[in-house]
């Protein structure tokens, strides 16, 4: 009895071997064309989250002194008052006024800020760039909430805050 593979055997190993390695390469492309995107996914929402956390630092810095607060009834901005009564030694003189805007200017959120001693010396502090959208709203009275999409290539990330970003007057 000779003793090897047949024919018939080395052509089924060879379709089996070309199956597994056609699967393999089939799963490599999807992992080149996939990863990015998911890896796009992830640091747009890292990105988010900071830009979350910046966003109610501003707020949350001016909370306590808000006088008053409006929002824009198309939500592109939202402007707030804050009254903060300064003196020394315990005695208090008029309160020092500053009225800031948190808007959105090109693709950046900005916060625009002048005070009542210098009204027209408008500052602006950059809180985040590179946003493709921007949306504020006021659920209840005395709570602010926004929505802003972040954009790379073609994935798209929209990040909405908590349930109130800070509880204000």
């Amino acid at each position: 009895m000779k003793s090897g593979f047949t024919l018939i055997e080395l052509l089924i190993s060879m379709a089996v071997g070309l199956i597994a390695l056609g699967a393999i390469i089939f799963m490599m492309d999807q992992f080149i064309i996939l990863g990015p995107k998911a890896l796009d996914e992830v640091n747009l929402a890292q990105r988010a989250l900071v830009i979350n956390q910046r966003i109610q630092a501003q707020l949350i810095k001016m909370g306590p002194s808000i006088a008053s607060i409006k929002v824009d009834p198309k939500g592109k901005w939202i402007s707030y008052q804050v009254q903060v009564p300064f003196g020394m030694n315990g005695i208090y003189y008029y309160p020092y006024t500053q009225v800031a805007t948190m808007t959105m200017q090109g693709s950046s959120i900005v916060l625009k800020f002048a005070n009542q001693i210098t009204p027209t010396q408008i500052q602006t502090f950059e809180i985040a760039s590179d946003v493709a959208s921007l949306i504020f709203y006021q659920p209840q009275n005395g709570s602010i909430r926004y929505k802003f999409i972040l954009s790379k290539g073609k994935t798209d990330f929209e990040y909405s805050s908590a349930v109130t970003s800070v509880n204000l007057r």
